[in-house]
């Protein structure tokens, strides 16, 4: 079986040497290195729309992104929390001075932090790398819920 998706932080990559503590990744799936981890999982997928830009073509202006779908049971523990908490605390494992460097807010003052040996790397001025267009909440019932609308007559 595949085992790719089958390890911890804590004890595999403390540091942050293979994985930046800082990291999209890993500040979206803290695993073991986050309290209450279990009860902030979320289903994430992205979805990508428009053609690809080819490596080091300029900007055309023509709309290409990725669509984020994320599905949990509870918005202010998960979504919200993982939001404000995890991609834009700045103390986020005591790093002082990063957000998400991915989707996090950047104003180009913020730092990221790659841990090395035998001196880490700070990247100054980190830009945004993203813009948010917009968002959605929906509602996405249980199987009882569907059950329950089934029986209705109309």
């Amino acid at each position: 079986p595949m085992r790719n998706n089958d390890f911890n932080y804590k004890e595999m990559d403390p540091f942050g040497y293979a994985c930046p503590l800082g990291s999209h990744a890993r500040r979206l799936n803290p695993r073991d290195t986050a309290h209450n981890m279990n009860r902030r999982r979320m289903i994430r997928r992205g979805a990508t729309y428009g053609p690809a830009l080819p490596d080091g073509a300029p900007e055309d202006g023509v709309e290409r992104g990725i669509a984020a779908f994320i599905i949990c049971a509870d918005l202010v523990r998960q979504f919200e929390f993982a939001q404000n908490v995890w991609i834009n605390d700045k103390s986020f494992h005591e790093l002082g001075n990063e957000h998400d460097p991915i989707t996090g807010t950047q104003d180009g003052t913020l730092d990221f932090t790659v841990p090395d040996r035998p001196i880490r790397k700070v990247h100054k001025g980190i830009p945004a790398f993203t813009t948010l267009n917009g968002g959605a909440y929906f509602f996405l019932p249980g199987l009882t819920a569907l059950r329950y609308l089934a029986t209705l007559d109309s």
